[in-house]
């Protein structure tokens, strides 16, 4: 296990330092990982149904149900674990204030992932620019010091997890 957790602390050190010495990278990251905010996604709900016409209130349908599972589980297994944010320990800067006190998994990752798979279902012509911002996403919250690598992986199988789930409900009652 100390080799997985020195492998995680060596991906998390490199990805923060890169974009810590730049203020080219670090800059838009500090604006771009804010899409993923949990409060922005209210503004999401609002906002897809007048951009997307024709099938608005089915995304709304299927993301109020997916994201009514994420969340809970999400807040359960961070405030279960409370594993510390990397900037405590192993020399991560942190660039901005992190949104909660406990680092694992990554929220932000699980929720542009399951906003990523949720769009994908409807509109799969979208997925390609739906995975580079989900990418960008993962990627700023390790380099602006306020997850480790294992943190954003864990939230995208949580995303992908809580998808096949909502899926599976969906089929069946909608």
């Amino acid at each position: 296990m100390n080799i997985i957790n020195q492998i995680d602390t060596y991906i998390s050190k490199l990805i923060n330092k890169l974009i810590s010495r730049s203020i080219y990278l670090s800059t838009p990251l500090k604006y771009i990982t804010h899409t993923s905010d949990g409060k922005i996604y209210l503004l999401y709900t609002i906002l897809i149904p007048f951009i997307i016409k024709d099938i608005g209130i089915e995304i709304i349908t299927f993301g109020i149900l997916a994201f009514s599972i994420q969340v809970p589980t999400y807040l359960i297994l961070k405030n279960t674990i409370k594993r510390e944010r990397p900037s405590k320990h192993d020399e991560i800067i942190q660039i901005i204030k992190p949104p909660d006190k406990y680092s694992f998994p990554s929220g932000h990752c699980a929720s542009s992932s399951l906003l990523t798979l949720i769009i994908n279902l409807f509109m799969p012509e979208s997925t390609l620019y739906l995975i580079i911002w989900m990418c960008i996403i993962c990627v700023s919250r390790i380099g602006l010091g306020l997850h480790y690598f294992s943190d954003v992986i864990f939230g995208l199988i949580l995303g992908y997890s809580t998808f096949k789930v909502s899926e599976w409900i969906y089929s069946i009652y909608f």
